[in-house]
């Protein structure tokens, strides 16, 4: 008979079958450089601090796009291939939210629309030679804390409106040059409803597969629903407590990167910037954590998130992530091809998939999802020329227990193993 393993051996056994799991169910973490900053001299809010591109009409660099940063009640639009501020005529002072949408049939003409929720409503605007033009509603759509704005089939857009404990949808037709809105379906924000379970504190959404997702701001859950507001509550996508280090409250800003062949969630939050694959079967499994880095330091929390996959400029050649830093109060860029080159197996780089659509009344794109037929000049990794592939090591946390949801209670754990070891030997 084979005798049993001494208790000291079993304890020990036990310690390191707990700690082989949870480092491999850390995530991957990548520290990317920064490759932009917007300048000093023209802060951002550092409260409720968010982030939003505007792409400029089809046809039009990239180059010309406008990042806002939004806190604090007011918003500061920025040039984004030279991050110098600039200014825009009939910008509200107070300005609580902003969206953008690309690909919207505006009086037939495909347009980036932005949403900009200020003094208590929301309103439609388009951007036309450096001046905001008012498109609607002539009815008030009351503001809420989060707004989305997404295109969908046909030309129209769809509002998405949450006030942290339930969500509603505005239909929008801007097919005589200003919005006609409709109000539609609302549904509880999270799956417990108000204070149950967790509270919305970021909103994005796809308005052509009317797939959306909630970023939770006290648990700090990800939670994802049927954009039409039809199919009942979100479900949890991705829980906080189970993550393993890649999520934590709260969700700050929700993104997503969509080529031809590629569609990733981005989820800013108190881990980082935390991407998904959404083309898995499984999306959280293989979810890693970014954190953007200079000389300024990390930022390992930040405050918002937008992004784009067209080239913008020489220096952003193949698309951006735009973040919040509260630290810095500033905007900083983290390069897409730079950050494919980093991670492991790569991310898809997708430069020619517009999704401002054709711009000469022609149906608004897809919204990035998968097509069959051709690659549409997708790559994995970097683009050639597409510049150096940065310091790209990966660094796998999975010793560090403090940086893990559920860490702690590790660590107490093999506290309590430790406790009683010492204490079988205290009575030898």
């Amino acid at each position: 008979m084979v005798a049993s393993p001494p208790p000291v051996t079993r304890i020990a056994l036990t310690a390191a079958l707990l700690l082989g799991g949870a480092a491999l169910a850390q995530p991957e973490t990548y520290f990317a450089p920064i490759a932009a900053r917007t300048p000093a001299s023209s802060p951002v809010d550092a409260t409720a601090m968010q982030a939003t591109l505007w792409l400029p009409d089809p046809g039009v660099d990239a180059a010309q796009s406008v990042l806002f940063g939004t806190g604090g009640g007011s918003t500061v639009p920025f040039r984004l291939d030279t991050q110098a501020p600039t200014t825009l005529s009939g910008l509200p002072a107070q300005v609580a939210a902003v969206a953008a949408a690309p690909g919207v049939l505006v009086g037939g003409s495909a347009r980036t629309l932005l949403a900009i929720s200020s003094n208590g409503a929301v309103s439609f605007v388009t951007l036309e030679a450096g001046a905001l033009v008012a498109r609607g509603p002539g009815s008030s759509i009351p503001a809420g804390t989060q707004i989305a704005l997404s295109a969908v089939p046909g030309g129209g857009a769809a509002l998405l409106v949450s006030d942290g404990s339930q969500i509603t949808r505005w239909d929008l037709d801007l097919s005589t040059g200003s919005a006609i809105a409709t109000r539609g379906l609302s549904i509880p924000a999270s799956p417990g409803g108000v204070g149950a379970n967790d509270q919305s504190y970021s909103l994005t959404f796809d308005g052509t597969s009317n797939v959306g997702f909630v970023g939770g701001g006290i648990v700090g859950d990800l939670y994802t629903f049927d954009a039409r507001l039809d199919a009942g509550v979100p479900r949890v996508f991705d829980a906080a407590l189970v993550s393993q280090g890649r999520l934590l409250g709260p969700v700050t800003g929700l993104a997503v990167y969509s080529g031809v062949t590629a569609r990733y969630l981005l989820a800013a939050n108190g881990q980082g910037i935390t991407v998904y694959d959404l083309l898995r079967a499984t999306p959280p499994q293989s979810a890693f954590r970014v954190i953007p880095q200079d000389g300024l330091g990390q930022i390992t929390a930040p405050a918002g998130i937008a992004v784009t996959n067209l080239p913008a400029g020489a220096a952003l050649p193949a698309g951006v992530i735009a973040v919040g830093d509260r630290t810095q109060t500033d905007l900083a860029l983290v390069r897409w091809d730079i950050l494919a080159g980093q991670v492991d197996g790569g991310l898809v780089v997708d430069i020619t998939s517009d999704p401002r659509g054709t711009g000469d009344g022609g149906q608004p794109p897809d919204g990035g999802a998968p097509d069959a037929g051709g690659d549409g000049g997708s790559t994995s990794g970097p683009p050639p020329g597409g510049g150096p592939t940065g310091p790209g090591v990966p660094v796998d946390h999975s010793s560090s227990c403090a940086t893990a949801a559920g860490g702690p209670a590790l660590l107490a754990l093999l506290a309590g193993l430790g406790l009683l070891v010492r204490g079988r030997r205290q009575r030898r």
